[in-house]
């Protein structure tokens, strides 16, 4: 960024051509141009850096632009005070930051300056509520938290906005529209690393929040001071020093922001928007328990009473209630008067309007584990009940022609010639071979002489190798389907 002058004719005499920022080293500054602001350094090269670690003086101010201090740790004297406070009303500008803690964890005395322009660094720690990016909650990532667009405009972040009408219809039409307000807080994200809140006042404005996602929520942490004076110094206080150190500089937004700070320290024609600055979009300061150190001071709940009366009888207070009969023949002299029959109150059984019906206990019988079926083999009966007849039948009509092998094996299954076969000889030929041998010995036996014609030419056939009824009392299957 590229240095400016000042418009007026004091400022033209002491600033014209002034590119000089002063860096302070007096107060113990944590931070310096060779151990942390090294890329700060770098994005300010058109601008001459210096340390200062003497005495802070008017006449040692005066010949530079801006005087920075960064995170003092040690206290100013009055004199100091009053010479930086003569610096701002003839033009001069100085940025102040500061870390967690505030002066307190710092041992400085900065608000005492700051109260002069209603600016003064909380004594708390600005955390993340819910991790986004960064581990730690420390370094606190702003998404929504710029207050005035005059910020996002000289960041170059939203077009310009024309001027306000003087139309107070028009000026609070600017001041409902939530669309704008959130297109504006939207339009810079910031880190905030180990940074305080705010409490800001008029004569300054609240520039930086930590928005809605950080605690505390909706706090002011930048805030901007313009001096009424004719030369009109500035005065930027931001509760994060860490914010513009080398290991942020470069995360988000963090430059531009540092961009629109110098921008407004320099520049006589920064201008902050006056309806935003107005009514900024901050909460109040809203002060939490310290549980950790409550927790240590406990105290007794007992307090202290007068001594106890000897006679416990002139504790009890017989005035508040009390039963008296000096009405009851009042009463019974008022029967006969109205002529009432005198006899004792009888009870009214009341009747109560139940709503819901009454209520029953929800028991159950228990329910007992049946024991399991047992594991048996599903048979179908109709196939070892059924006669050979009908298991032929329905064999016959599942086979075709090309199943012919498998209807020769089941038919001599189902006849019981499979069973007076050898294991290794019951197929198809064989069981044709035993019907045709069996038909023979039919004939044979029921209409002699047919031996001879048909051994004729077969002399060498085996009579005993199948015998036809001779293996037992019972006859077999295959005995009563010849026979049949």
């Amino acid at each position: 960024m590229s240095p400016t002058e000042n418009g007026d004719e004091r400022g033209k005499q002491a600033n014209n051509g002034n590119n000089n920022i002063l860096f302070d080293q007096s107060k113990n500054e944590q931070i310096s141009l060779t151990s942390g602001f090294k890329k700060l350094q770098m994005h300010l090269k058109n601008w001459k850096l210096s340390n200062h670690r003497e005495e802070i003086t008017a006449e040692r101010l005066t010949p530079f632009r801006v005087f920075m201090i960064a995170n003092p740790r040690e206290k100013f004297t009055p004199q100091e005070y009053d010479s930086m406070k003569r610096y701002v009303d003839n033009g001069g500008s100085i940025l102040l930051t500061l870390n967690e803690g505030g002066e307190s964890r710092q041992n400085t005395n900065v608000n005492t300056f700051l109260k002069t322009y209603g600016i003064e660094v909380n004594d708390d720690s600005v955390i993340r509520a819910a991790y986004y990016k960064y581990f730690y909650p420390k370094e606190a990532l702003v998404l929504d938290g710029v207050l005035n667009r005059a910020v996002a405009e000289n960041a170059h972040l939203i077009a310009a906005a024309a001027p306000p009408s003087k139309n107070k219809k028009s000026q609070n039409a600017v001041v409902v529209d939530k669309s704008l307000r959130a297109q504006v807080a939207r339009s810079l994200e910031f880190v905030y690393p180990f940074g305080a809140s705010l409490n800001v006042q008029p004569p300054s404005v609240p520039v930086l929040s930590t928005g809605t996602t950080c605690l505390p929520t909706q706090r002011a942490i930048c805030a901007f001071y313009t001096s009424p004076s004719k030369n009109g110094g500035r005065l930027c206080v931001c509760g994060s020093t860490m914010i513009f150190h080398d290991n942020y500089l470069e995360k988000e937004q963090n430059r531009r922001l540092l961009d629109v700070v110098i921008e407004f320290l320099t520049n006589q024609s920064f201008r902050l928007n006056e309806i935003d600055a107005e009514v900024p979009d901050i909460s109040d300061e809203m002060l939490s328990p310290d549980l950790i150190a409550m927790s240590e001071m406990l105290k007794c709940s007992l307090h202290d009473v007068e001594e106890l009366p000897k006679d416990v009888r002139k504790l009890l207070d017989t005035q508040l209630y009390n039963l008296d009969l000096t009405l009851i023949p009042k009463m019974i002299r008022a029967y006969e008067e109205l002529q009432m029959k005198h006899e004792p109150l009888t009870l009214i059984k009341p009747q109560f309007e139940v709503p819901m019906p009454p209520l029953k206990p929800a028991v159950y019988p228990p329910i007992f584990r049946d024991c399991e079926p047992p594991s048996l083999e599903l048979f179908d009966l109709e196939d070892y009940f059924a006669s050979e007849t009908s298991r032929l039948n329905q064999l016959t009509n599942k086979c075709s022609e090309q199943d012919l092998d498998l209807f020769i094996k089941e038919f001599g299954s189902i006849a019981g010639i499979s069973s007076r076969m050898p294991a290794d000889q019951r197929g198809a030929k064989q069981i044709l071979e035993f019907v045709v041998t069996q038909l023979f010995e039919f004939k044979r036996t029921f209409q002699p002489g047919m031996d001879d014609d048909y051994l004729g030419g077969h002399s060498s056939f085996n009579p005993g190798r199948y015998t036809f009824g001779m293996g037992g009392d019972t006859a077999s299957n295959f005995d009563r389907l010849i026979v049949d």
